[in-house]
């Protein structure tokens, strides 16, 4: 038998490779980690890409056919939903942080904020069509350190009250400053696409449920039964009332803009000069009064469409949330050897979301790429665009995940929360 030094070395052919690739497999999304968070997530990234890429129709329930549309505005809110789960389980779990070990974990969610929001901005920079939602995440990141502390039923209150009074604030400030509210911190957290009181209760539920018992399948029924009754109520008084007609984008009743001339004449926007002498200027109390229709302000404050920041929103998609979740929870063990896929996708949702943006700037964006599954605008042609995207995503990412394992961007985020930790 030769000694230790001579012996010749085996090379790991092509077998071996196999098998070990094979122990990945069978490993990967074992406890402690929770595969069905990693599926609720890859669900998530997928919804947003439906969104970007695919002919999403407008989701309206009593259509079946229009079901597909649940992706418009869920997706982001399952997002910031299991967000704020991960914040609890890397906080913690279900040991309430205090004192050195809180200290040291709000250092980390700020330095994992920071290396989040500058990916972000440097996406924003490529001029991607997509809304980039990581600025507001890394902003939001930053602004759950104070409750990091927090019990869960502290958590949920909180959550309740903002989902019920937030909607409400932010229509009543900006009827008051008659349809004008603006300003780059406006943009991107009171009146953007991605609100903060709308992401904000998502967040703060998250971390609530994530101080529980996840990995216990009567939690996750409970979970689930609990977001399909959430996500009825919601949707069903959005359509009972009428609230789902208003969207994001579109504006509350706004004045008209009033100047005046070198000869003190008022003009209106065109330039033109009005009739009205100088001192027809309407007064604040006038124009509010004249432009505040309490009906539609309601509406904006309840409603219920994608991205509208109603109250009616939050409810209804903090349930569909839940019940995802909850779902692929009590999924996630009987099923993980053919959900890997998808947990590989959820395990880097950063790295999958940015390669993502990437794609959109370099094949889709005006000037990119031509490809046979865009149109001669560059725009998508349909679910073809949609389908390679989550089949280039699902094989990226599981190759990534069995052999190099945590995702380029995940790593960036946690060497920047221990940099700052420290």
């Amino acid at each position: 038998m030769p000694s230790a030094s001579t012996a010749v070395p085996v090379p790991a052919g092509p077998v071996s490779v196999r098998r070990g690739i094979a122990d990945r497999w069978r490993d990967l999304g074992r406890p402690p980690r929770l595969i069905g968070l990693d599926v609720a997530r890859a669900l998530a990234v997928v919804g947003m890409v439906a969104v970007h890429v695919g002919r999403v129709p407008e989701l309206t329930w009593s259509r079946p056919a229009t079901w597909g549309g649940i992706s418009h505005g869920h997706s982001a809110l399952l997002f910031a939903f299991v967000a704020g789960i991960s914040v609890a389980l890397s906080t913690g779990r279900r040991d309430v942080p205090a004192g050195d070990r809180l200290r040291t974990a709000r250092l980390a969610l700020v330095g994992r904020a920071l290396v989040v929001l500058a990916i972000g901005l440097v996406l924003e920079l490529l001029g991607s069509p997509a809304s980039v939602i990581l600025p507001v995440y890394g902003v939001l990141f930053v602004a759950l350190t104070p409750v990091l502390g927090w019990t869960p039923r502290r958590l949920a209150v909180a959550a309740v009250t903002v989902a019920l009074v937030g909607p409400a604030l932010v229509t009543g400030a900006t009827t008051l400053a008659l349809g004008g509210a603006g300003g780059p911190g406006i943009s991107l957290l009171v009146v953007g696409v991605y609100q903060a009181t709308t992401w904000w209760p998502l967040l703060l539920a998250g971390m609530a449920l994530g101080r529980c018992e996840l990995g216990s399948p009567r939690f996750a029924a409970g979970l689930l039964v609990g977001g399909v009754l959430l996500a009825v109520l919601g949707h069903g008084l959005g359509a009972a009332v009428g609230t789902g007609a208003v969207s994001a984008g579109e504006d509350l009743p706004a004045s008209e803009s009033f100047a005046m001339d070198a000869q003190g004449r008022v003009v209106g926007e065109d330039g033109d000069a009005q009739e009205e002498s100088p001192g027809a200027l309407p007064s604040y109390r006038e124009r509010l009064l004249e432009d505040t229709d309490l009906g539609t302000l309601t509406a904006a404050a309840l409603s219920s469409a994608p991205h509208s920041g109603g109250t009616l929103e939050i409810v209804g998609g903090g349930g569909v949330a839940a019940a995802v979740v909850g779902a692929c929870l009590l999924l996630g063990r009987p099923l993980r050897p053919v959900l890997v896929p998808l947990a590989a996708v959820g395990s880097m949702p950063l790295t999958c979301y940015a390669v993502h943006v990437v794609s959109l700037a370099v094949l889709i964006a005006p000037g990119g790429l031509r490809m046979p599954l865009l149109a001669d605008d560059g725009r998508p042609t349909g679910h073809g665009t949609f389908l390679w995207s989550v089949a280039v995503a699902l094989v990226g990412c599981t190759a990534w995940a069995l052999t190099l394992g945590r995702g380029p961007l995940e790593r960036l985020t946690a060497r920047g929360a221990r940099a700052l930790a420290r």
